[in-house]
């Protein structure tokens, strides 16, 4: 950290915040946590580097600096005792402290340098032109994850347009005999050729929103699911698989 100096970090909703550290704690158990004058930001990767999420949780802060979080579920676990919607802490040398509602804890953190993030420019990602956008509610997500309880020999999602619909199907196309599992999403107005997701990396996309805005790139096989609610915006950077 780039100072000894005691700061206040001051969020303004426990319950987004929380929301905010459940969604990067589901791709990695560490994260580093970037604290800027309009908000807290971490970029995060699945172990494979096929999943990158960057979350973002807009608050004004009166300091900027990195802070390096060993374990993201244990840290919410004790947010989660503060009964406040408004909650203040102090930023140490080398731990987060609070006081106040009758609670007080101490949550110590790894030294700067110990954690690094992972090596993607999120500028490029954002300049590539992207050919495929579509909307992914809630319930057709619900829907495909009831159909792989059928389809449960495959970690493969495929998107594709068939008969001007946008489709989902559960399946492995490189393995024989693999049953399968379609559902038609909606109406499309555009062409797209299968294009496969690790689904064990859908499984742990955070939908606060409710629905995901997603973007394709079928020339670098980029996928980008967004979600925002509030003051949380998440950018997750999927992968395409081989066929």
């Amino acid at each position: 950290m780039v100072s000894q100096q005691k700061r206040k970090l001051q969020v303004r909703n426990r319950d987004e915040f929380l929301k905010f550290l459940d969604a990067l704690s589901k791709i990695n158990e560490s994260c580093i946590l970037r604290i800027r004058k309009d908000g807290i930001s971490s970029l995060v990767a699945s172990i494979d580097n096929t999943l990158i999420l960057h979350a973002q949780y807009d608050t004004e802060c009166d300091f900027e600096d990195t802070i390096n979080i060993p374990d993201i579920k244990k840290l919410s676990r004790v947010i989660d005792t503060i009964n406040s919607k408004e909650l203040t802490f102090d930023i140490n040398s080398n731990n987060i402290e609070y006081s106040g509602n009758g609670i007080k804890f101490k949550y110590h953190l790894f030294d700067e340098g110990f954690l690094t993030e992972p090596s993607i420019n999120l500028d490029k990602i954002n300049s590539f032109d992207y050919d495929v956008s579509f909307n992914l509610t809630k319930q057709v997500l619900t829907q495909v994850f009831k159909g792989s309880a059928f389809a449960s020999n495959t970690n493969k999602i495929y998107f594709y347009t068939e008969n001007d619909t946008l489709m989902a199907e559960l399946t492995d196309r490189a393995r024989h005999n693999t049953d399968n599992f379609t559902l038609a999403i909606d109406k499309a107005s555009f062409d797209l050729k299968p294009i496969p997701i690790n689904f064990d990396n859908i499984r742990l996309l955070t939908n606060i929103g409710n629905t995901f805005d997603v973007n394709i790139n079928t020339e670098y096989g980029v996928a980008i699911f967004n979600s925002c609610l509030n003051n949380i915006k998440l950018k997750y950077v999927l992968s395409s698989l081989t066929q």
